[in-house]
């Protein structure tokens, strides 16, 4: 629902943004379709069709998406540490092929819960690098249908609603919001995602050119009106690849060509 909401929204995250507890909730959760690994027979995967291979998980239990060859985004607030080993997976099977590597560095971008870290080495090239799309305006992307990655593996969905400032302790930024009433337009249905203290870090996506591409990672959440909020990727493309070309890589943009709403 977009309607209506945009101001109270705006107005409740600035002054009593809260975290919540456990993992990613789904409205209808189902392992077999909403759990990434999920092996069974009757296994019918939101995300089937999509790449989810550079997701990484840190040994810590934070979250890191894949932007080039070393690099990935997570959040300021919970990032995995300098030291953490983070393990890919190279398909929607634990029993897949895996490449794990050690965080050896990061840095906050602006003043922003956007944290891009590194390895000392390369990640296969089996595992996907998500580009960023950017479009011309940011009311473009109101209505977005969003894939949100979440805690224990979890794959929801939402629609992008508001995007917005956001002040919350040391960190302002510019924020994608989604909220949480089962009245979505396009309709998500039961797989409608609310977000949870675990799932920071962890990534939104949009499909643009049957691909995915990032477009949040997440950050908070308001409790009233129940609503989730993600870092704007977008936004920061340019501050992003200034930190990338001092190691010589490059943020791809995801052209528009046609997408999925």
């Amino acid at each position: 629902m977009r309607g209506g909401l945009k101001f109270f929204l705006f107005t409740l995250m600035l002054m009593s943004p809260t975290l919540s507890r456990s993992e990613m909730i789904v409205r209808d959760y189902t392992p077999a379709r909403n759990y990434r690994f999920y092996a069974a027979s009757d296994r019918a995967f939101v995300g089937h069709s999509y790449d989810f291979s550079g997701v990484g998980l840190g040994s810590d239990g934070h979250w890191a998406t894949l932007v080039t060859d070393n690099c990935f985004l997570s959040a300021v607030h919970l990032h995995p540490a300098v030291g953490a080993k983070v393990t890919f997976w190279g398909s929607n099977s634990l029993t897949g092929a895996s490449y794990t590597h050690t965080v050896t560095g990061g840095t906050r971008i602006g003043t922003t819960d956007l944290w891009l870290g590194w390895f000392d080495e390369a990640v296969d090239r089996s595992i996907a690098r998500y580009p960023v799309p950017k479009l011309r305006s940011s009311k473009a992307y109101l209505g977005f249908t969003l894939y949100n990655y979440g805690r224990t593996h979890r794959v929801g969905r939402n629609v992008l609603d508001m995007l917005g400032l956001c002040q919350l302790g040391s960190s302002t930024g510019k924020i994608a919001a989604y909220d949480y009433d089962d009245n979505d337009t396009p309709s998500v249905g039961g797989d409608e995602s609310f977000l949870q203290v675990g799932d920071s870090g962890a990534p939104s996506f949009v499909v643009f050119n049957s691909r995915l591409a990032l477009i949040g990672i997440h950050w908070s959440i308001s409790n009233n009106p129940a609503s989730s909020i993600d870092s704007f990727v977008p936004e920061y493309f340019d501050e992003i690849n200034k930190e990338l070309v001092k190691k010589g890589q490059v943020l791809r943009r995801s052209r528009w060509r046609s997408r999925k709403r």
